[in-house]
């Protein structure tokens, strides 16, 4: 049995020498990718990937895929590639570039119409691309803008109408001989200038004079408020329009909202200014473009009312007037008449300050009516401006009025602006002061009386 175990062991040994003899390449298989390892690190950075590939050609034979890349991964080595075999950088220089990119830019711009866009420059630092809606807009934002600017031109300039009375082309250009300073005047103030129909707004505004007026004796029937106490609260409005710069006409209306309101509801004194403050809302509202928010009228009367009591009153307000707040008032006329007659402007505004003296005194202000109280203005004006001829033919063809039937009227606005520099109350002398109405409220009147004949 020994011998038979060592014949075997003999023939496997011969065995294994025979194959490696007929194999060579096993005997140095390992040995071999170490030392390729080994000359791989000292092979400069373009014959290392040459280097991998030859010796995964000669394993492959061998070792399967799997340990050939494990084998590979553990024995590759960063390289260290020495620096002297690096060129200087050098710009590469292309006589064509020019007019290869313009053949780009062509093919962008084909391929961009194509898709429906359109290449927009905004100015800034990052150029993009619009669609041809954005475009659409931005163009329709820059029409706005120009028109509103446009728009805003000619609000600071003249209007000049084919059916105005006088034209000129000069805005700065003062006339003194009866004539309007244009470059003053509001487009409302030109509503009368209409040649056309200015005779049937007259009448109209005559007609309508007669409805919705407030009755001449009410403040009699008003147990707990007396006159003074409405000629204070009348001043004190005429502060609140110049306060928030309201109209003239605002402060009529508001008047008139009152005088009405009282001539059918009792009011106790506490609730006067109440009223007063409801009906300068309302008519701010009505006559305004942009009227003073609710809380500004509870700031004036320091906070003595609230938001609510003031809505419930102006409320209260509407129903009693029914709804009817679109009444003429005495500078409606004034404005009419002078337009029509082309008065003056320092005349126009002594008419219009001595026409709101008169609604200080509402005992004698509501026997008259609106036109007539215009009228009388404006003949003491005129009178008092030494005029030729206070009452012309012309201005009672187009009042109606002769200056006998205005006597009445004319004697108490004389009263009244004789003595406007004593009375306590100044709002209205402050306000016509300025250089916006010329001072006139500085002008006293003549000894001499108007005469009647």
């Amino acid at each position: 049995m020994d011998a038979i175990r060592r014949e075997n062991k003999e023939n496997h040994e011969q065995a294994s020498k025979n194959t490696m003899a007929a194999n060579p390449s096993k005997r140095v298989g390992l040995n071999t990718r170490s030392t390729n390892a080994v000359n791989q690190a000292k092979q400069p950075l373009g014959d290392s990937n040459k280097l991998n590939v030859e010796v995964n050609v000669e394993t492959k034979k061998n070792i399967s895929e799997d340990e050939c890349s494990k084998e590979n991964r553990k024995n590759l080595v960063n390289p260290i590639v020495p620096v002297a075999q690096f060129e200087a950088f050098k710009v590469y220089e292309d006589d064509g570039y020019d007019e290869r990119m313009a053949r780009i830019e062509e093919k962008l711009k084909k391929k961009v119409k194509k898709s429906g866009l359109v290449q927009v420059y905004k100015g800034t630092a990052e150029d993009r691309f619009y669609t041809k809606t954005e475009v659409a807009e931005l163009e329709r934002k820059k029409r706005e803008e120009e028109a509103a600017a446009k728009k805003s031109e000619l609000l600071l300039t003249p209007i000049s109408s084919p059916m105005s009375i006088e034209k000129t082309n000069d805005e700065n250009v003062v006339e003194t001989d009866d004539s309007v300073l244009w470059g003053r005047k509001s487009i409302k103030d030109m509503f009368f200038e209409v040649e056309e129909y200015r005779e049937v707004i007259y009448k109209y505004l005559r007609e309508h004079e007669l409805k919705h007026r407030p009755k001449s004796g009410y403040m009699k029937k008003q147990p707990d408020v007396t006159s003074d106490m409405r000629t204070i609260l009348v001043d004190w409005l005429v502060e609140v329009a110049e306060e928030y710069r309201l109209s003239t006409e605002s402060l009529y209306l508001a008047v008139n909202f009152i005088d009405r309101f009282l001539s059918y509801m009792s009011v106790v004194r506490t609730k006067l200014q109440l009223v007063g403050t409801a009906a300068m809302f309302l008519a701010s509202k009505y006559e305004e473009i942009y009227p003073p928010a609710i809380r500004e009228f509870v700031y004036i009367t320091d906070d003595t009312y609230t938001k609510r009591q003031v809505i419930r009153m102006e409320q209260l307000i509407l129903k009693v007037l029914g709804f009817d707040l679109s009444v003429p008032t005495p500078l409606s006329f004034i404005t009419a008449i002078c337009s029509m007659n082309k008065i003056n402007e320092k005349t126009t505004y002594l008419a219009m300050y001595l026409s709101e003296l008169s609604l200080l005194n509402g005992d004698v202000y509501l026997e008259f009516l609106p036109s007539a109280i215009a009228a009388s203005a404006i003949a003491i004006a005129r009178h008092t401006l030494a005029e030729q001829d206070c009452w012309t033919s012309d201005l009672v063809e187009s009042t109606g009025y002769e200056l006998v039937h205005l006597r009445p009227c004319i004697e108490f606005l004389s009263g009244m602006f004789a003595s406007a520099q004593k009375m306590p109350q100044h709002a209205i002398q402050d306000k016509y002061k300025s250089q916006r109405y010329l001072h006139v409220s500085s002008i006293r009147p003549l000894n001499e009386p108007i005469v009647f004949t």
